[in-house]
Formats: structure tokens, C-alpha cells, sequence
């Protein structure tokens, strides 16, 4: 399964409908989960999340390119302390779960990806958005009216571009290549989340445009 996870695979695609729910937990419902190669940043005693809800579209690895697949994706991004790697910048995440309705994407992304990939059913009204996972449920409904400025909130997750993983001993860290990245904070009506005892809701963002962008092969980095 390692194997599978250590080939150079460069995708294409493009991300539609793109919705990011971002929320604090309590430090102490992570710190025991990740690898010890992986720093949560600290946010007064919180780690952050910034949950992606998205749908992927024409994607594609490049060595293939006539064989194209979509699936909506669903991830717990946390958000990490990389500012080692970046000059003092903080730039990175590490998929602390995802999720997808699509058993065969699941199995495939187990396979060749850092996700962490596990299925669950997704639900979308007109006006609210539930993902759940037996008595394990996040729900949110946007209004997409624009809410109060939060420039410390944008900035710390517009600068959000690579994910960092651990196989084996290794830390990896694979570049997000995206041509803009125009997210507007936008007002959410009702936000609940089970996975979490502690969660607590930060801000939501909404990218009102197509995104095409590049997901490199993840490269290994030195600890």
C-alpha cells in the first residue's frame, strides 16, 4: 500500500462550489491523533480547521490524461505549524480526516493518497449541508450574504497551499498550485459538528468562481 503512495503523480483538475468552514477544537482532541512529525499551530491553547467541502471536477493524473473521474470532497484540514519550511510563513495542513460519498474513490484514495479518505453520507438542501458517519454528523447552512471583515481569519487560510503527510518515517509535503484563490467571507446561519466535543465556529469562506488547479507529487523533506 506504501508503494502505491510513493508514485510521482501529478493531477490536474478543477474545484467548483468551493465552501470553507473553518472552526477551533480543543488541542488536546488532536494531539494524541497525528504523527509527532506533525505541529498543530496553537491558537491560545486551540488548533484549527479549516474544513473544505468541494466539488472536483475533469480530474485527471497527467500521465493519463483520457481518464478523468469527479467526486465531491469533504476534509478536516488542520492546520499546521510549517513555518520552518517557509522562511517563518505558515502555509500548510495535514488532512486530519476526509471524506467522500463514493465507495470506489475511498478505496482508490486509501491506496494512493494522503487523505485519509473514509465514506460518509452526504446531504445538501437549498439551504443546509449535513455530512455524517453513523451518530457522527457536520452541518452547515451559508446564507452567502457577506459577513464582517475578518482579515486575520482570510489571510491564515488564503495562504493555506501545500499538505504535509507522514509515511513511514517520512514527512512529505505535497505544493497546491492554484492561479487565484478569491475567497469571500461570507455569514453561516447554523454550524453543529459531533466529530468534535470541543469545536467552535470561526468564519465561513465561499470561492464564487471555477478553480483550475495543480496537485504536485508529494516530495519528502528533512525533519
Amino acid at each position: 500500500m506504501r508503494l502505491l503512495k510513493r508514485l510521482p503523480i501529478h493531477y490536474k483538475g478543477e474545484l467548483h462550489d468551493v465552501r470553507l468552514i473553518n472552526f477551533s477544537i480543543a488541542m488536546e482532541e488532536v494531539l494524541n491523533k497525528i504523527s509527532p512529525n506533525i505541529k498543530a499551530r496553537d491558537f491560545n491553547g486551540r488548533a484549527m480547521i479549516s474544513m473544505v467541502d468541494v466539488k472536483l471536477k475533469n480530474m485527471y493524473a497527467v500521465k493519463i490524461p483520457f481518464v478523468h473521474f469527479n467526486y465531491r470532497h469533504v476534509a478536516f484540514r488542520l492546520l499546521v505549524d510549517d513555518s520552518q519550511y517557509n522562511n517563518g510563513a505558515h502555509k500548510g495542513i495535514f488532512f486530519f480526516r476526509s471524506f467522500t460519498d463514493k465507495p470506489l474513490i475511498v478505496f482508490g484514495g486509501k491506496l494512493m493518497t494522503d487523505y485519509n479518505l473514509e465514506l460518509a453520507n452526504i446531504e445538501e438542501t437549498s439551504s443546509e449541508v449535513t455530512i455524517s458517519q453513523g451518530d457522527k454528523k457536520v452541518k452547515y447552512c451559508l446564507d452567502n450574504r457577506t459577513a464582517a471583515a475578518n482579515p486575520d481569519l482570510k489571510s491564515r487560510i488564503g495562504a493555506l497551499d501545500r499538505a504535509y503527510a507522514v509515511l513511514g518515517n517520512t514527512v512529505r509535503v505535497t505544493q497546491i498550485q492554484r492561479e487565484k484563490w478569491p475567497i469571500e467571507l461570507v455569514s453561516c446561519n447554523r454550524f453543529e459538528n459531533t466529530f468534535f466535543k470541543t469545536a467552535k465556529f470561526e468564519g465561513a469562506f465561499r470561492v464564487p468562481e471555477t478553480i483550475y488547479y495543480d496537485w504536485f507529487p508529494p516530495k519528502a523533506i528533512h525533519v
